[in-house]
């Protein structure tokens, strides 16, 4: 095999825990056809071409026990580590996998597309010479919930050495955007007609859940859906 035939080790991790203060337990919740939030985005990563893997990134905490025993069920691969300090706990779970490019997702973001992850990802390690960290999130056409992150373990391990506050280690993507002139940052936005940055797809509420349930159940979003599918349930 050549080194351009090495698929680089591009991995997805899942930031994910039950303790969260609004919504307890969200995670596991039911989202549609049985699946619970996390279930459902696992299985729906799990089909991206381009990444070799994907890994929950869990806490040390008594609470988080539950969701151990639901990833061994399911043998979904997982780290578990620090609660307050993500940086910390991404790094540990890089270190512990080998992890060379982070695609990072968090849990409250049910509806991330594969078809996306797997464009970004393409862009990412087409442009890696020219940008640090890839993002839809911020400044973007997408609707906020499907966010998706891109940076190397090289500069996660910079924001391990360097996070200068609890912001930071908390939100590992404060490190990088509260320094634009040292990382190269680029927005990822799709190119369909329309601007769906007012939608608020992620799922910090019950009513939000709720939300997300009536695509699905009321607007006809399929189990599967596309970027498209997805852009024309919320036109509707």
């Amino acid at each position: 095999m050549s080194s351009t035939d090495i698929k680089p080790d591009v991995s997805i991790i899942i930031q994910a825990r039950l303790g969260s203060t609004r919504f307890p337990g969200k995670v596991l919740a039911k989202l549609i056809n049985g699946e619970s939030v996390l279930g459902y985005l696992v299985k729906r990563l799990s089909t991206c071409r381009l990444a070799n893997k994907v890994i929950v990134a869990t806490t040390t905490s008594p609470k988080d026990d539950k969701l151990e025993e639901w990833l061994k069920q399911r043998g979904i691969t997982f780290f578990r580590g620090s609660e307050e300090n993500c940086i910390d706990r991404f790094y540990r779970a890089c270190r512990q996998f080998k992890v060379n490019i982070i695609v990072r997702i968090t849990s409250d973001c049910p509806l991330v597309i594969p078809e996306v992850v797997d464009e970004m990802i393409q862009y990412y390690l087409d442009n890696q010479d020219h940008l640090d960290y890839l993002s839809n999130r911020q400044q973007t056409n997408f609707p906020e919930g499907v966010d998706v992150e891109i940076f190397s373990f090289k500069i996660l391990a910079e924001a391990y050495r360097n996070s200068t506050n609890q912001e930071e280690r908390e939100h590992i993507n404060y490190f990088f955007l509260n320094r634009s002139l040292d990382y190269r940052i680029n927005y990822y936005n799709h190119d369909s007609t329309g601007n769906y940055s007012n939608f608020k797809l992620s799922v910090d509420k019950p009513d939000e859940l709720k939300q997300i349930r009536r695509l699905f159940e009321e607007k006809e979003l399929p189990f599967n859906f596309s970027m498209k599918q997805l852009f024309s349930a919320l036109e509707k």
